[in-house]
């Protein structure tokens, strides 16, 4: 343990390092402007408040529209979307309040067979009269043919969800970044100094030495890890309404996974993602390590590690639609889009086995097993090593 403190120690006070944690800061400062202030819920909010109307429909949902998803809601929500864009048009510029909330429902069960809606509440209104709900064809539920369970699926505010899963989905590519480097510094930087001619042939230097060093880069990642998402939450807590997270991922109307299996909220899908996220970081970890006892410089390493690291997105593209893409989603720069991950996962025609459970252990295994690998190859390597 003295010797993993040392090692930490290390790879703090490293200039690399630092300047990397210093730009992250930035990089997560933009993510959050992005992800949250510019994103479509807020843009949106900002722009109603400007119009003078209602800024966003947080206390609408939790009062009128949380609960079990049926038909009858699904009309009530509708018809209230008609009743306030109407009686809010403007007639300077004839376009009412903009709530991605009602798009998206209004959009799902609203049939293609009517007229626009919209156009046709503007037209309406330019004769002083107004779109009742009853002139409009609405979908029922069986048609979306939505999974069902022992209880009603549960409807919510699932926008703010929706956009934490696209931020926890950068992040899950700038954490494996920063580990990269991290640990791209472990072996290399003594290399490029010739510090193993000494280390190792010291009473510790080939057996507990290459311990503490694969010890510090795991228990330096998984801290990063865990800060970078703690701020996250904090941020996206601070910035929305979270009462969402007991929605149903299958009334996420701007997911669309209507007949995805499992019977979970956003807060399970949330935790599902982020237990995913954390093996693959210790998979990157592992493999970047086993590359900076290999090469002669941190440079040369993070480089490598980061190839390595992106490849499979590379390979993914090219053999979309062939048999090999399925395995391609084993590897974590392929699992950072949470709606794209669940489809897979849990299509057992798209992927290895036939149901989410399965899948994800799958991946859990795949990728435990190549951490686990590739720790044995570094500490091997390093206890064999060779002067030249």
């Amino acid at each position: 343990m003295t010797l993993t403190q040392f090692e930490i120690a290390k790879i703090k006070q490293n200039r690399i390092v630092v300047g990397a944690l210093i730009t992250s800061i930035f990089i997560l400062f933009g993510l959050f402007l992005i992800g949250y202030h510019y994103s479509q819920e807020n843009m949106a909010a900002r722009s109603n408040s400007a119009d003078g109307y209602v800024s966003n429909l947080d206390k609408t949902i939790k009062k009128k529209y949380a609960g079990d998803l049926t038909d009858d809601k699904i009309k009530h929500i509708i018809s209230d979307y008609i009743d306030l864009f109407q009686n809010n048009l403007k007639d300077d510029v004839n376009v009412g309040p903009f709530y991605p909330f009602y798009l998206d429902i209004a959009t799902a069960f609203v049939s293609e067979t009517n007229p626009d809606i919209y156009l046709t509440m503007i037209d309406k209104e330019k004769i002083g009269t107004k779109l009742s709900i009853d002139e409009l064809a609405i979908e029922p539920l069986a048609k979306k043919h939505f999974k069902t369970f022992d209880r009603p699926l549960q409807l919510g505010n699932y926008v703010p969800w929706t956009e934490l899963y696209k931020v926890t989905g950068y992040l899950s590519i700038l954490i494996s970044i920063l580990a990269i480097l991290v640990c791209s510094v472990v072996f290399s930087d003594d290399t490029s100094k010739n510090m193993n001619q000494m280390l190792l042939t010291t009473k510790y230097g080939r057996n507990k030495s290459p311990i503490s060093k694969l010890l510090a880069g795991i228990l330096v990642s998984i801290s990063l890890f865990i800060v970078i998402h703690v701020i996250n939450m904090i941020v996206f807590a601070c910035m929305h309404d979270i009462s969402g997270w007991k929605t149903s991922i299958q009334a996420n109307f701007s997911m669309k996974l209507y007949d995805f299996p499992m019977a979970w909220n956003h807060l399970q899908v949330y935790f599902w993602f982020l237990g995913l996220q954390l093996i693959g970081v210790l998979f990157i970890v592992a493999l970047s390590l086993l590359v900076s006892s290999l090469v002669q410089t941190p440079l040369a390493a993070f480089a490598t590690a980061t190839g390595l690291y992106l490849l499979p997105n590379f390979l993914l593209k090219g053999a979309e639609g062939n048999a090999i893409s399925k395995y391609l989603y084993l590897f974590p720069i392929n699992q950072t889009d949470v709606k794209d991950i669940l489809l897979v996962m849990s299509d057992d025609q798209a992927f290895l086995q036939p149901t989410i459970i399965g899948n994800s252990l799958l991946a859990i295994l795949f990728l435990g097993l190549g951490q686990l690998l590739f720790m044995l190859l570094t500490y091997r390597h390093m206890k064999y090593w060779q002067f030249r």
